[in-house]
């Protein structure tokens, strides 16, 4: 019974990421535990193959049925060289976190040193920062100081929502390149959950999009109970988890809404494109197989292990990523484990075709 459920569980959640939230939303979470079904079912293929059971060469199967999905979240790579050639572009992108300065009222700006020493180590050629956090009554003056600290000559910032009290909070890149072209997405009743850069890159024209899109914004008391479930009451239970359910399945709508909205930028987009960003789902989900389905994701062409990107609770999530057009070769993939953020940053090297 247990290896039904499990083979079951497994090939509903490799399907879910085929079918639109909106459509059905109640399977969608099960993208977000991939690798635990799939190490179950590897497990379980093991006993029955000790035990001489047909039952393995069933699971056997049905893993291979769903081999691309597995690989899009493991990766085994033996050839990842980093940056060794001048038209080689580095591409380096990381959830900052407001650099954990808006808990601490902007008093306590080690974070923020700290991410720039780890940029400058890094020093790639384009930055695409999620949660760009600053205060200054020069609104953008701490923008300019962060790109000439860097040795950048552009940068793009768009804010989430209206800038207020001096503050910035938003979508920022910075690049060694120049700049002729930028806008952002943004539709009625969202926030900016993306913006673009036009950049002239070894005489061509790149577009680089950087993306936030819409967080399930579980609190940590919802992470707590995630964590904990065998220390509260059935009723707790029932209404903790209904409540839940309702962020995720309002979080899974407007990302499905954003992607749509991304997809038709993205149709009318002239040139090259590189996509990075934290997406907030996962290599299993809608959001991921629609927004991939044309470019390179740079951890399945480089990338090793699982490498998850998410630093909080849940440990195995993968919801960053580089998307590279296919007339590029990616050379290089990291997921660095700089912890400064409740994100790992992550990196790609790209050629020319």
């Amino acid at each position: 019974m247990i290896s039904i459920i499990s083979a079951v569980t497994l090939l509903v959640a490799s399907f879910a990421g085929n079918i639109s939230p909106k459509l059905i939303t109640v399977i969608q979470p099960l993208t977000l535990v991939y690798p635990i079904i799939v190490i179950i079912n590897i497990g379980l293929l093991l006993y029955w193959i000790t035990a001489r059971s047909k039952i393995s060469l069933i699971i056997l199967i049905l893993l291979l049925v769903v081999s691309n999905d597995i690989f899009t979240n493991f990766q085994i790579t033996f050839l990842n060289s980093p940056k060794n050639d001048k038209e080689d572009i580095k591409l380096l992108s990381y959830n900052v976190k407001n650099f954990n300065e808006r808990d601490n009222n902007s008093v306590d700006k080690s974070s923020r040193f700290g991410i720039i020493r780890f940029l400058n180590d890094e020093d790639p050629d384009i930055i695409c920062t999620q949660e760009y956090y600053s205060t200054n009554t020069n609104l953008y003056e701490p923008l300019k100081q962060f790109r000439d600290t860097l040795g950048m000559k552009s940068y793009y910032y768009e804010s989430y929502f209206n800038p207020k009290y001096n503050q910035l909070l938003g979508l920022a890149t910075f690049s060694k390149y120049q700049a002729i072209n930028k806008g952002k997405l943004k539709f009625e009743g969202s926030r900016s959950f993306g913006i673009y850069t036009d950049l002239i890159v070894n005489n061509d024209t790149l577009r680089i999009f950087n993306i936030h899109l819409a967080s399930i914004k579980l609190t940590p008391e919802d992470l707590d109970f995630v964590m904990n479930t065998e220390s509260d009451n059935e009723n707790n239970i029932k209404n903790k988890t209904t409540d839940i359910y309702f962020k995720m399945r309002e979080a899974y709508l407007l990302r499905e809404m954003q992607v749509k909205y991304l997809m038709k930028v993205l149709e009318q987009t002239p040139h090259k494109v590189i996509m990075a960003g934290d997406f907030n789902d996962t290599p299993s989900s809608w959001v991921y197989k629609n927004v991939s389905k044309d470019l390179t994701d740079a951890f399945v062409s480089k990338g090793i292990g699982l490498s998850p990107t998410y630093a909080g609770p849940l440990p195995f999530l993968r919801i960053d990523y580089i998307l590279v057009d296919q007339g590029y070769d990616v050379t290089y993939y990291s997921r660095h484990k700089f912890e400064n953020s409740d994100h790992y940053p992550i990196s790609a090297v790209i050629k020319a075709l």
